[in-house]
């Protein structure tokens, strides 16, 4: 059973024998300063860089949503077109419909009338007596 055991003791030490860094690479850049005023321009050295970073990311984000502001306008622009077109089309179709409507009133109206008219003459002279067969 000795020999079971020895395989996983050297997996371990292996493991183990293998020991990390801290601190990365080691190029950090330190700078060490004595005087006040050194210390106060590397400061602003800093400080003024990081300004930079941070403005060029705020103006490529305001830029990005220019961008996208601007093409959504764009395509309500487009849509509105569309749309428009469809309320004119629809609005065509609504007037030939009510055109229609009128001129089937119209014919109605002519031929109730025209019976009107004809049973007006028809109380002026006698009517006529029909035969009928058995």
């Amino acid at each position: 059973m000795a020999p079971l055991a020895g395989p996983s003791q050297t997996k371990t030490k292996t493991s183990n024998e293998r020991k990390r860094k801290a601190g990365g690479n080691g190029k950090k850049g330190k700078v060490f300063v004595e005087d006040k005023k050194d210390l106060l321009s590397l400061m602003s050295s800093i400080t003024s860089s990081k300004d930079t970073i941070a403005k060029s990311k705020v103006d490529k984000r305001k830029a990005a949503i220019d961008e996208s502001i601007q093409t959504s306008s764009e395509d309500k622009n487009k849509k509105s077109k569309k749309s428009i077109e469809k309320e004119k089309a629809l609005e065509r179709a609504k007037a030939t419909l009510i055109e229609k409507q009128k001129l089937k009133k119209e014919r109605k109206s002519s031929s109730t009338t025209k019976s009107k008219n004809t049973s007006d003459q028809s109380t002026d002279l006698p009517k006529k007596k029909k035969v009928g067969f058995a």
